[in-house]
Formats: structure tokens, sequence, C-alpha cells
């Protein structure tokens, strides 16, 4: 995935990539800062002309190829770049890797990004008994493909959120069972780090990291309840959520609100007109993260049998999940499906805007991984591994499917446009790297690579408790990697 497009492919980063050159960390002789733009929360910078408005010359072209991109220069260009329209953390953090070779730079720093995600969820889910690693990895691995994936390994920060609630959700869960002191510390200490990593990149990670601890505590009996509010890390952390949703909203730039980097326009329209079609046409704010929306500038297309896949299993999921659980299940998962309906609405009515016009998919998209989590919070057959291995296998294959179509959709956009419609993307080619594997290799090491780890976590899931060495209800770190 990060090698399937090009630099600038990600939402928005003619603005993403100057902000972190232009960040604290990155080498000073990269960037000169000319002062405040004049749109609020930006700033006016002087970067190589790599990262100018031309990194994006094919957005919204969904016939144009990436050959549009200029040559590499020494020449630099005058833009914009992060003032205070988002908390800045993300930025430090990828401008280490920051140089003059803007090319290799950004690879290197999808690399980070995806090794960073990985990182936040693998030490959750290692830290969770079995029951709750099965539930959360098939959650999971029914949300990654196509818009999680392609996030992870881009230097977009919406990536990073996803990471960071769907780890938050796994800790706090496990820390909600009764826990060694010893075992206290080290979970704790992994939620406070993934909460930070995504509150320091967007500030409507408060929002969704809120939600997550609500909808856990939803889940939980009510003594439980209590003696989970009792900890005194749950204030700090929720402190903390609360603290960036105000400043965003106290900020000088208020019309962003807690979903900042929205481009806010009023729109003309009646109340009557934007509510019936927001109504009617609401289900794309979910399925569009799963393929129905296209990537990129939303200028990606994505085949219909992506969409069909992973729509298909998330549905049956939470179906299956509302129809073997508790109460408490149903509970949390109706109030998460309610805030899926309810976030986007009320930003839509704000402006009136209309379904796929402002807000976008990615926006959700947190929320997704959390939604399946909770209907499956009480399903024994996935929380024991019961169900049987050929089931666990197709429906990897599934999702390696989907991940399949959806890297070589990607990959035929940018090398000629979305006109040619053959399965060799070696032939035509109009872009690719000047170095690594042909556009080609790439599609099928990436299908291959993927199928290869699901199938290999679907026989670790599918076995059951009894043949499993485990100790004291846990899964011991050597075993797991084994």
């Amino acid at each position: 995935w990060a090698l399937s497009s090009p630099i600038g492919s990600s939402p928005d980063d003619d603005f993403h990539l100057p902000s972190i050159w232009c960040s604290a960390t990155a080498p000073g002789h990269l960037c000169r800062d000319l002062g405040p733009s004049d749109r609020d929360g930006y700033r006016s910078v002087e970067v190589p002309a790599a990262l100018g408005p031309n990194v994006a010359c094919y957005r919204y072209q969904m016939f144009q190829s990436a050959a549009c991109q200029t040559s590499p220069s020494d020449s630099r260009i005058v833009t914009t770049a992060n003032g205070d329209l988002y908390p800045g953390g993300y930025y430090d953090l990828l401008g280490f890797f920051a140089s003059g070779h803007v090319v290799q730079s950004v690879v290197v720093m999808r690399l980070v990004n995806f090794v960073l995600c990985v990182a936040m969820v693998g030490s959750a889910m290692c830290f969770a008994r079995p029951s709750l690693r099965r539930s959360s990895v098939v959650a999971l691995g029914a949300t990654f493909v196509p818009m999680t994936s392609f996030l992870w390994s881009s230097t977009n920060p919406s990536g990073v959120v996803v990471a960071s609630v769907a780890s938050v959700w796994i800790l706090l869960r496990s820390l909600a069972d009764d826990q060694s002191r010893r075992r206290a510390i080290i979970g704790w200490s992994l939620l406070v780090v993934c909460a930070l990593l995504g509150l320091v990149s967007r500030s409507d990670a408060g929002l969704f990291l809120l939600i997550a601890a609500g909808s856990v505590l939803l889940l939980q009996p009510r003594d439980r309840v209590v003696r989970l509010l009792r900890q005194r890390i749950v204030v700090v952390v929720a402190l903390l959520a609360l603290l960036s949703i105000a400043l965003a909203f106290a900020s000088r730039f208020p019309d962003s609100g807690p979903l900042v980097g929205m481009q806010k326009v009023d729109y003309d329209r009646g109340f009557g007109e934007v509510f019936f079609y927001n109504f009617v046409n609401i289900p794309l704010m979910w399925t569009g993260a799963l393929g129905a929306q296209g990537l990129g500038w939303l200028d990606t297309p994505m085949p219909v049998f992506v969409p069909f896949i992973m729509v298909s299993l998330v549905v049956v999921l939470v179906l299956v999940g509302l129809a073997t659980g508790t109460r408490a299940v149903a509970r949390a998962t109706f109030v998460v499906i309610a805030l899926l309906i309810v976030v986007p609405y009320y930003v839509m009515a704000t402006d009136r805007s209309l379904v796929g016009e402002i807000f976008q998919s990615r926006y959700l998209l947190p929320l997704l991984p959390v939604l399946v989590m909770c209907a499956l919070s009480s399903n024994r057959r996935v929380a024991e591994g019961s169900i049987p291995r050929s089931l666990w296998t197709s429906g990897w294959v599934a999702v390696g499917l989907a991940n399949s179509i959806a890297i070589h959709a990607n990959i035929r956009r940018y090398t000629t446009g979305v006109e040619y419609r053959t399965w060799n993307l070696d032939s035509p080619r109009e872009w690719w790297w000047n170095w690594g594997p042909s556009p080609l290799a790439t599609w099928i090491i990436g299908s291959l690579g993927f199928l290869v780890v699901g199938v290999a976590t679907s026989r670790l899931l599918a076995v059951t408790e009894g043949e499993l060495a485990v100790q004291g209800g846990y899964l011991p770190t050597d075993q797991l990697m084994k």
C-alpha cells in the first residue's frame, strides 16, 4: 500500500506534507516560515517545490495519471502549512524523517506510519486475553480494507487516530477485568501512550476516544463501572480527551469544531431538502470506508467487489453479535450506531451540506472497528475460537481478495488513470517510482503477503482454549509470536 500511490495521494497531502517539513523536528533549512496565512489556522511557508500544490496535480481527475508531477529540483515554492489547525504532534513525529530527498522521505514516513499503527494495535492485542484478542482481530480485519490500510500507509494523521481509538478500546476492555498490579501498570501505560498519539494527531480524536470509553462502560456490570471510574488514570485520560475537544471549539478557528480539517461551506438549501436527502444516503458515511467511496482525494473508485465483500462481512458480524449477545452488548452497539448517524447528521445540518460533499466517510472510520468489537463482545464461538478453521480461513481469503482488488485499482489509477482496465499493471504505464519493484510485482507481493498473514492468523485464532498453553487466562507472548 505504501508504494501503490505517488506522494500527495492521501487526502490534503498538499497541506500535511509541508506541515511535516515545517515541523519543529524537521531540519531547519528545509522550511522558511513567512508568517500567518490569510486562512485561520494556517501559516505561509517556503518549502521545496516538490511539496507545493503540484504534488497532487492529479486530484479530482480520475483519468489523469501521476505523470503530471514535475521532476524533483532545487527550486522552492510558497505554500501553506499547519499553524494551529491541527495539534501538530503528528507532524513533529514524522518531521524526524524529512529531508531534501522528498520522494524517498515520504515513502519512509508511510512505512513508519504503518509500523506505528501496527505497534499500537499489536501491543493492545498482546495485552488482551485470548478471547478478546480473537474478537478484536475479527473486527479489525473486517474493517481494514480498503481505507484503513490506505491511511495506515500514508502521511495522513487520520490513520493514527483509527489505530489509537481501536487500541484504547481493547485496552480498556481488558483493564475492566480484575488485573494484577503489574498488569494494570502495563495496561494503563499502554493506554496513555495510545491515547496521546491520537490526541496529538487530530482534535477529533478526543471525541472518538470518549465514545470508545463510553461503549466499554456500557458493556460492564454496574459494580465494575464504579470500580473502573475510581481509577485515577481513567479520569486523566478523560480530561485529556475533553481538553482536546474544548480546545478545538475554543480556538480561533471555531468553525472546524471537533472535526478539524473539514472545509466549511454555507449552502443555500432548505432544511427539509437536506434532511431527506441525507436520511436516504447516510449509509454512505459507513460503507464509504469499506470501498463504497473513493480513496485518496475521493477520485480513486473501488471496484464493486470490494464494498460487496467488506460491507457484507461487517453487516453479518454485527447481526450475529446482536443475535447472540447480551443486553449490554445490544445497548453498547446501538449507542455506537446512533452516534454513527447523529455525528454526521449534525455536522451536515449546520452548513446544509449533503452526503458526500464535505463530510467524508473517513471522519467516521475510527468508530467502525468499535462498532464490530462491541457487537462481538459476548459471542462465545468467536471468543473461544470454536468456529471451524475452514470458516475462519474463508473469511480471511475473502478479505484478502478485496485487498488485492483494492491495491490493483489504486495502482492503476495512478499509473495510467482509470480508463485502462487491463490486469497487467506494467503495460501500459505512464508513471511509477524510479526504483523498487514494478507495479505488477508490487500488486502480487502485496496481495500474497496480506493473504499469507491472514491465513496464518486464522490458524492461530481458530484453536480452542484447551489447545493453548494458557497461563493465568492469557496467552504468553513468546507462544503468540510463534
